[in-house]
């Protein structure tokens, strides 16, 4: 109930500074969390950035001014804290696929998009087996690339990849480690944009060979939240999904209900077989937390 509410406090002082300049750091105080928390969370549950929810509800309020008000454009501009008209402009079209000028004229689509609202779901949900430990500072290596929109959809297809063209095994090789042994994945470099970058990678020795093509990836000494669970690999392309639906809750069940908050650093899932059949793998979820002040 709680965690409803401070979310809900957040969206209320952003609808009520739609026409002046915005913080993150202000919405994330609403919601009294940390702007580093408040962001991971936020993209979490709803599926886009706190940057790009503003922007969308200024343009939403900005289309009924233009078909419903005799307003200038370059007034509706400076109304919702764009700097210029041709600045203005150009979000408009991005989001409404018609420029501001051809929406005053009338008799275009526009698209709305909704003040979002939280509401309690009650669900059947098993609980959540997690444990908090300090994990000291490494150094890993792997292969990494961008996630550009969507992890759930992208990393699978990254992870198939590097498993298939011969990429995971190199990694082993270079850190001294059998074929087939199941590396561990980072993600880093959390953008306000919503974007971010996932590695396939395990601990890097001194002694290692070379690092040609690979990323280098410092992780800091930390305390964790660490979840568990455990799946049946597939034959398909349909890899991951249990560990998909631990990422989800985490955000949206344990999180809320709890008295940590993410800081900054790295979140790692770390994989290992079950057994010497190599057809079940535990995953765990490795998110760096602290307690709430």
């Amino acid at each position: 109930m709680e965690a409803l509410k401070l979310l809900r406090q957040a969206i209320d002082y952003v609808e009520e500074h739609l026409n002046s300049p915005i913080e993150i750091e202000d919405i994330a105080k609403a919601a009294m969390s940390s702007r580093y928390h408040f962001q991971r969370m936020f993209h979490s549950l709803t599926g886009f950035t706190v940057t790009e929810y503003v922007r969308n509800r200024r343009l939403t309020l900005a289309a009924e001014d233009l078909a419903a008000t005799d307003f200038k454009i370059i007034d509706i501009a400076l109304k919702y804290a764009y700097e210029s008209p041709e600045a203005f402009t150009k979000a408009f079209q991005r989001l409404h696929g018609v420029t501001p000028l051809a929406a005053k004229k009338g008799n275009v689509k526009l698209k709305a998009f909704p003040r979002l609202s939280f509401q309690i779901q009650i669900k059947g949900e098993t609980e959540m087996n997690y444990r908090i430990t300090e994990e000291k500072a490494l150094t890993v290596v792997g292969k990494d690339f961008i996630i550009l929109k969507d992890a759930y959809k992208e990393v699978p297809g990254f992870v198939e990849d590097i498993w298939k063209n011969g990429t995971h095994d190199q990694i082993n090789m270079v850190v001294g480690k059998p074929a087939g042994t199941l590396l561990y994945g980072y993600y880093f470099d959390f953008n306000e944009d919503g974007t971010k970058r996932y590695m396939m990678g395990a601990e890097l020795q001194e002694d290692s060979g070379a690092l040609e093509g690979l990323t280098v990836l410092h992780v800091p000494n930390q305390t964790y939240a660490v979840f568990d669970s455990r799946e049946s690999i597939p034959d398909d392309v349909e890899i991951g999904l249990e560990i998909q639906n631990v990422w989800k809750r985490i955000y949206s069940e344990w999180f809320p209900s709890s008295n940590f908050e993410q800081v900054e650093g790295p979140c790692i899932e770390k994989y290992y077989w079950a057994d010497n059949t190599q057809t079940d793998s535990i995953c765990e979820v490795w998110i760096p937390v602290r307690k709430k002040e």
